[in-house]
């Protein structure tokens, strides 16, 4: 179980260690399909090399089960960044959550559903969580993993294209990869495209890193996930 999530103790479910899931053909189409870049079904699955009705197959693998799946990064200092893929039959979704060391309770950055909130993630945060994994395949599945809940304007350059096609390309990716790296680091995606960051927070309202949002988390929540992802 994950301490704190979600908040009502009698909506807890089982987590299971999604990693192995990311090994299977199509995993990061459909992930990318879903949550990221979802308006053109065709190109993913020819970016990854697998037919399109493999997606489903997929997502079904993330959703229509009775555990979570949960894919864990290192941050520093003992801490995490989890992803939660959240299967409520009426409120599926995926959760991107700070897990502080110490079994101190989660705190969500960013959630990929009806309802989002986001985004999580500036590009340079995304980076440097990718960094600080152990091994060259590790690191380019953190940047596709972590890439949906990322909402950064300062991102659109052709240099963090190249990132992302080097990390496409390391898992696999065969086709129009220039194509979907362009893509993914403009303002052609999904939720929340691309933002400004104002003094370190999203200058989006449905952020919860964003002070003066709605949904914002509290001061020493958002001080302390500032600290663990700072690059």
């Amino acid at each position: 179980m994950i301490p704190g999530y979600p908040d009502e103790a009698d909506l807890a479910a089982p987590t299971v260690d999604g990693w192995p899931l990311a090994e299977r053909p199509g995993f990061w189409a459909a992930h990318w399909q879903e949550h990221f870049i979802g308006d053109d079904p065709g190109l993913l699955p020819r970016v990854w090399g697998v037919d399109e009705d493999v997606l489903p197959q997929r997502l079904d693998e993330l959703y229509a089960t009775p555990e979570w799946p949960v894919f864990r990064v290192a941050l520093r200092d003992g801490a995490e960044l989890a992803v939660v893929f959240r299967n409520f039959a009426d409120d599926a979704g995926a959760d991107y959550l700070v897990l502080p060391a110490g079994g101190r309770d989660a705190i969500g950055i960013a959630s990929l559903e009806g309802h989002q909130t986001g985004p999580g993630l500036s590009w340079a945060e995304l980076v440097a969580v990718a960094a600080r994994q152990a091994d060259r395949k590790r690191r380019a599945q953190t940047l596709l993993l972590l890439a949906p809940a990322f909402g950064d304007d300062s991102a659109g350059t052709p240099d963090a294209a190249a990132v992302l096609a080097d990390a496409m390309r390391e898992l696999g990716a065969v086709k129009d990869v220039e194509e979907l790296a362009a893509r993914a680091v403009s303002d052609e995606v999904d939720f929340w495209g691309h933002v400004p960051w104002v003094a370190g927070a999203p200058d989006l309202n449905l952020a919860p890193r964003n002070p003066d949002s709605p949904v914002a988390l509290p001061p020493d929540q958002r001080h302390l996930v500032a600290e663990l992802l700072a690059p």
